[in-house]
């Protein structure tokens, strides 16, 4: 197949695919109904051009750092504190509570001393002048065999 110079190669071969070409999606005298949409390139952007950070700098951004940091300083000065009181307020609770134990010990150890019968024999003898009967003087009642109904 021979064609001259003066014509066109796009009259003769119309639905021929050239070698590198995009595959073409229809063959012969209907081609493509109309021309694929060509990408634009987006320009590249450099960085650092798109959103403005803004960057304290200098003395003001300095001066803030060192006001941040002094205030975080404070701040755990303050809770460090606080926690060193609650320990010994903790401390000092704990030593009442054992105190208290050992007060509530000693109240037990009172009350079952004076209802022991020695010591409210004696404390009737002393504090009362109560004197102790003869057991002949002392009569119990007999119980009783009938119920009353």
């Amino acid at each position: 197949m021979g064609h001259s110079p003066a014509q066109p190669l796009s009259g003769l071969i119309r639905g021929m695919a050239i070698c590198g070409a995009r595959p073409a999606t229809r063959f012969g005298p209907f081609g493509r109904s109309r021309p694929r949409p060509r990408t634009v390139a987006q320009p590249r952007r450099r960085q650092g051009t798109g959103r403005r950070t803004q960057r304290v700098g200098g003395v003001p951004g300095v001066l803030i750092g060192i006001a941040a940091a002094a205030g975080l300083a404070l701040f755990h000065l303050s809770q460090s504190s606080h926690v060193a009181a609650t320990g010994y307020e903790i401390a000092d609770l704990r030593a009442q509570v054992a105190e208290l134990r050992a007060e509530q010990q000693q109240l037990i150890f009172q009350i079952g001393e004076a209802r022991s019968p020695a010591v409210i024999e004696r404390r009737a003898k002393t504090m009362l002048n109560l004197v102790a009967l003869p057991r002949q003087s002392v009569t119990f009642a007999q119980p009783s065999t009938k119920r009353n109904k």
